[in-house]
């Protein structure tokens, strides 16, 4: 059996289940929307561990943790309390329903990409940084500051050649959003935004939260680096060749190159091992190619996005190599 725990509305989860089924395997898809609502739990502790099931009403499937030989942690989404309970109770259920179901999935002596506590782990930007130049990875001059007098000196320092972006990317609008639900949220934090003369005019806002600036690398190309076990997929985006996108390539409206490439092998090693670091078995890793052919460690997201490089590099097989490790289950 292997389990996928996500959302609901996740297109990489039903390519991957696809592909899977295809193949023959026992795969249940666990959505947190369907969590506690739709479950039922009858576990017992024995001397082996787990036995019993988890139920999910719908579709009828049955988790058997005797029998789970992979857990794919996606992209959790929201846990879905019955709608009865007041909302008191019902942050009380998610936070209760949270607990037992990571928990039961960590008691799973089986394969895992990757263990949640792990996930969490290697989630935090300031302690990669330090992390990838410990093992011999470039990465860009960074200030985190809530003082607009520091911004203003690092701004100064860099040449007035300053990037900012997000801690939290657009996790933090939606949780915003959620939290007000009558209120209209902008949506923040996904581009990468150079910081002008005109952004400095309004420095003083960052005394309301610590913000991350970076000194702006020179690109040759940017770099989307995807390690699933022990294999690495390599793919260059030549985002230098259109203006809207030479911050920031995520711009997936207009026609970006994209192309297999071949990292020197020390700097694909320095990338896997980064992610085998943290215990992790799968790692979406930026970096930049300077035009003096430096290579520079932006960020890894732990379940970052993969099928959008597939789509656009055919030849990067990532779904196959993840649902290989899936279905090799220990010792994926």
């Amino acid at each position: 059996m292997i389990i996928v725990f996500t959302a609901q509305q996740d297109t990489h989860s039903d390519v991957v289940v696809g592909k899977l089924d295809r193949a023959g395997a026992e795969v249940v898809r666990v959505n947190t929307e369907e969590l506690p609502a739709e479950a039922e739990f009858r576990l017992r502790l024995k001397r082996a561990g787990w036995h019993g099931e988890m139920g999910l009403r719908l579709g009828r499937r049955r988790v058997d943790p005797a029998r789970v030989r992979a857990v794919w942690v996606r992209r959790p989404g929201r846990w879905q309390p019955s709608p009865s309970l007041l909302p008191w109770e019902a942050e009380f259920a998610k936070a209760e329903t949270r607990n037992a179901v990571l928990g039961l999935w960590s008691a799973l002596d089986c394969f895992w990409m990757s263990r949640p506590g792990n996930i969490e782990a290697a989630s935090w930007k300031m302690e990669q940084l330090v992390r990838a130049r410990g093992m011999g990875l470039s990465v860009p001059r960074t200030l985190v500051t809530s003082d607009p007098a520091e911004l203003h000196r690092f701004h100064s320092e860099c040449g007035g050649e300053v990037v900012t972006k997000t801690f939290t990317g657009g996790a933090s609008a939606t949780a915003a959003a959620r939290a007000d639900p009558g209120r209209q949220v902008p949506h923040v934090g996904l581009s990468t935004t150079l910081v002008t003369e005109q952004v400095l005019e309004h420095a003083q806002l960052i005394c309301h939260v610590p913000a991350l600036f970076q000194q702006r690398v020179p690109k040759r190309v940017e770099l989307r680096v995807t390690v699933v076990g022990d294999e690495l997929f390599a793919a260059e985006i030549h985002s230098q060749e259109h203006a809207e996108t030479m911050l920031d390539s995520r711009r997936f409206d207009i026609p970006v190159r994209y192309r297999a490439v071949d990292l020197p092998h020390e700097v694909a090693d320095r990338c896997i091992r980064f992610v085998h670091s943290y215990g992790l078995s799968f790692g979406a890793i930026d970096l930049i190619e300077t035009p003096g052919g430096e290579y520079v460690f932006l960020e890894n997201n732990p379940v970052g996005q993969f099928l959008y490089v597939e789509q656009r590099v055919p030849e990067l097989r990532i779904t196959d190599a993840l649902v290989a490790c899936l279905l090799r289950g220990r010792g994926g």
